[in-house]
């Protein structure tokens, strides 16, 4: 794990070769700290140790990282990865994805080279100049892809795709709806079941429609509409084959959206928060639902609902992940799939970002240009 420096500096040292073992030492990267438990207001960005790369890990320089929500529960310490495999204590530093160049690996690494481009799972970590990670969770990255293009498949489109094809098997002409259609992880999905020719409903708000639409969604304006009704309008009655919850409190209303043994995938808890701080009424909420839903697994014929973890298929089934984010790297590589990049952020940056994104966060991703490279700037394609 990173260990917080005993110096303030924020300049970066080369990292000491030991003349033992001829490997890597520590050095010192600057990193976005969450000096404390809570909102953007507890990060600082200052000067992290990071160590050398276990015998099954990677050291990476960081090009680009990502920003999601994933993120600021981690800083409230309301995400249960807060708790693996031990409880983490702030200081700590955030960040789940990034693309970056391989620096050095562990001494039982083969199939990693030094000098290549990867993406990664960090989970914690990322938002920094340089992270460590299992070698499990690396997958290379084509050549000339944008890192702060490619970075956004490693959490958002790794969770979407896997949720369409290992949770469900959504097939063309299903039709599904998406609670949140308009974030990140709600974008890839819609792209994807394009892609699948899965007819996608997504939820937002009016001033997401073009949005939604533009990614070959259904808008439903959950301010405005009854959203179990409208999308049993739109499937005349049926009821939706599946739903993709990252809400967390919406998870009845998802169930009602349904057809007779339809299933939900609960993926998110936005309903933790409100505002980017805490919301323990929301919680207890989101909770009682959610163990109604699950009670209703019993009943035979109903209607089911499993729960999503990314961090916990890539740790039970690392070669999924690694083959579904080669997939989805391959796709990209070939404009068959375009993550919609909502901005482009420095490490400095990150506290107006997750301002942002606790409030009304503009459609797509948010990502982190960590460290200039001629790729970084590669044009950003849109869909």
């Amino acid at each position: 794990m990173l260990k917080e420096p005993t110096t303030k500096d924020h300049s970066v040292r080369v990292a000491p070769v030991s003349a033992v073992t001829g490997q890597p030492g520590p050095l010192t990267s600057a990193a976005v700290v969450a000096t404390r438990n809570g909102g953007p207001e507890s990060l600082q960005v200052r000067a992290w140790e990071v160590p050398p790369p276990g015998p099954d890990e990677v050291r990476i320089r960081v090009e680009a990282a990502g920003i999601s929500f994933a993120d600021l529960a981690i800083c409230q310490d309301m995400h249960p990865e807060r708790y693996y495999p031990k409880r983490r204590r702030p200081p700590l530093v955030p960040g789940w994805d990034v693309v970056g160049v391989v620096e050095s690996v562990g001494s039982r690494i083969r199939d990693v080279q030094v000098g290549q481009r990867v993406a990664a799972l960090t989970i914690v970590g990322g938002w920094a100049e340089h992270a460590v990670v299992p070698a499990a969770r690396v997958v290379p990255v084509p050549p000339r892809l944008a890192p702060t293009t490619a970075v956004c498949l490693v959490l958002d489109y790794v969770t979407a795709y896997q949720m369409l094809t290992r949770s469900t098997s959504a097939q063309r002409g299903d039709t599904v709806l998406i609670q949140g259609a308009g974030g990140g992880c709600g974008t890839a999905l819609l792209q994807l079941a394009r892609h699948l020719g899965v007819r996608a409903i997504g939820t937002g708000r009016e001033a997401k429609r073009a949005h939604i639409e533009s990614q070959g969604g259904i808008l439903i304006d959950y301010e405005h509409e009854d959203i179990a009704h409208r999308a049993r309008q739109l499937t005349a009655g049926r009821g939706v084959d599946y739903a993709y919850d990252g809400i967390g409190a919406t998870a009845r209303t998802s169930l009602r959206a349904l057809r007779p043994g339809g299933r939900l995938v609960w993926f998110g808890m936005v309903t933790v928060l409100s505002g980017g701080a805490r919301d323990w009424r929301g919680t207890a909420k989101m909770a009682g639902i959610l163990a109604l839903a699950l009670l209703g697994n019993l009943r035979p014929g109903g209607k089911r609902t499993s729960l999503y973890s990314i961090q916990w298929l890539a740790r039970r089934h690392p070669d999924w992940f690694r083959a579904d984010l080669a997939t989805l790297l391959a796709m990209l590589a070939a404009n068959e799939i375009a993550p919609h990049i909502a901005a482009v952020r420095s490490l400095d940056e990150v506290p107006t970002a997750l301002v942002t994104l606790a409030g009304h966060a503009p459609p797509g991703k948010q990502v982190i240009a960590v460290a200039p490279t001629d790729s970084t700037s590669a044009a950003q394609p849109s869909m």
